[in-house]
């Protein structure tokens, strides 16, 4: 079959969580004999593009797969979190590529900025598949924490939105927003989750009832599970490994790691800060010591050699992680992860069986693990050996393939 991939940003210059899970069942889908492409925005990438029907548009291959990027004619970039969900402006592109690609099905994996694709796929009657990573469908700032910082499940129809984040002025704005994302929920043929936490905020809000939960795979082809025994003595390096935002949580590990002062512990943290310069500042200044490294930016392709080097690794997070690449990938290697009590990492680990739970953006409650495991680090023989592995990629791309053969069926009778 022919599967066009839809991501709002792509490889190489874009390579987080969702960017990878595209990557992955992109490669899996080829493998298994699919004809594959990726549709993207062209962020940041000014290169070897073209004018075409009122954008730019380029070509190119990343890893095997065929990448479509497209980009605003307009010199300043539309790189921020806007309030519209469809875009105008891309939409003729979009039709255009849609219409030329003779593709059986659309696998939008995010939807931010070019949720017009959606549009193109119903009037070519393609089957549209859905798959929700973050909370930007319901959220602007696809985090889902108040300017408060209070943590944000329901919308209320999109007035919470207005009344806690917005100025009344920006009330139909707001709005409109929520009644597109509705109208995306209507339109797929299915949405996908990793996680029954994520599918139950959706279905709440939007009062959709085809979602099904898919759990990401990992490619285990590269990876070395380790093998380290613990006792009494034993030094234990804590991994931290995201980018250095305030909601990432960083600072909460480190927090608890200073008030802790335990010489057999230590961390190791990587991760580029992004627009968040003063943050990782802050955080180098006062968290500087000989047992804190700030390792810098990290690639996928490092993962093996930094695993190889922690015994766990803390995922501190202040908003609703849904299932980050990051903690299964840990989990792969034989890695236990510390988790707070949010989102659906908690379907994943459970505090005390194979891995630890701490209350969210509480220090001291992380801080109980961490003594804990400075003055007995022998505990994380029995965790590492009720760990279960995550699925394999294989398993996550057999399960699309069955789904997209299902609603190539059904858009065909």
């Amino acid at each position: 079959m022919r599967i066009l991939y839809i991501v709002h940003q792509f490889f190489p210059l874009w390579y987080t969580g969702t960017e990878r899970f595209v990557l992955n069942i992109s490669k899996q889908m080829q493998r298994m004999g699919h004809h594959v492409e990726v549709l993207t925005y062209g962020r940041n990438d000014d290169e070897n593009f073209s004018d075409s029907t009122g954008v730019k548009i380029k070509k190119y291959i990343y890893e095997n797969i065929p990448v479509i990027s497209i980009k605003h004619k307009s010199s300043i970039q539309k790189n921020s979190m806007p309030l519209n969900i469809f875009d105008e402006e891309l939409q003729p592109i979009l039709n255009k590529i849609i219409a030329s690609g003779k593709y059986d099905v659309i696998h939008v994996a995010h939807p931010f900025r070019l949720a017009s694709v959606i549009n193109s796929a119903a009037f070519f009657k393609i089957p549209v598949v859905l798959t929700l990573t973050d909370f930007w469908l319901m959220c602007p700032k696809a985090i889902a924490v108040t300017e408060t910082g209070e943590l944000c499940h329901f919308l209320n129809f999109g007035m919470k939105c207005v009344t806690e984040c917005y100025a009344n002025s920006m009330k139909k704005e707001v709005l409109k927003r929520f009644n597109d994302a509705k109208q995306i929920c209507d339109t797929v043929d299915c949405i996908t989750t990793s996680t029954h936490f994520l599918q139950a905020i959706i279905e709440k809000n939007y009062s959709c009832s085809k979602i099904v939960v898919i759990p990401f795979g990992k490619d285990y082809k590269n990876i070395t599970q380790k093998i380290k025994h613990y006792d009494k003595n034993s030094d234990i390096t804590i991994g931290f490994l995201s980018t250095l935002q305030p909601h990432k949580g960083a600072h909460i590990l480190l927090e608890a790691f200073k008030k802790a002062n335990m010489r057999n512990l230590r961390i190791k943290i990587y991760g580029h800060y992004f627009d968040y310069e003063n943050y990782y500042l802050k955080l180098k200044r006062e968290y500087t010591c000989d047992r804190v490294e700030f390792c810098g930016a990290y690639k996928y392709e490092d993962f093996q050699k930094i695993f190889d080097n922690l015994d766990i690794i803390a995922i501190p997070s202040l908003w609703w992680e849904n299932s980050p690449l990051v903690m299964l990938r840990a989990l792969a290697h034989n890695i236990p992860v510390i988790v707070p009590d949010l989102g659906g990492m908690t379907e994943i680990v459970k505090d005390g069986v194979n891995g630890f739970v701490f209350i969210p953006g509480n220090s001291d409650s992380l801080l109980k693990i961490l003594i804990k495991i400075g003055e007995n680090p022998a505990l994380l023989n029995e965790i590492k050996s009720k760990i279960q592995f995550p699925p394999r990629i294989e398993e996550e791309a057999f399960e699309y393939e069955l789904l997209y053969n299902k609603l190539i069926q059904r858009k065909g009778s």
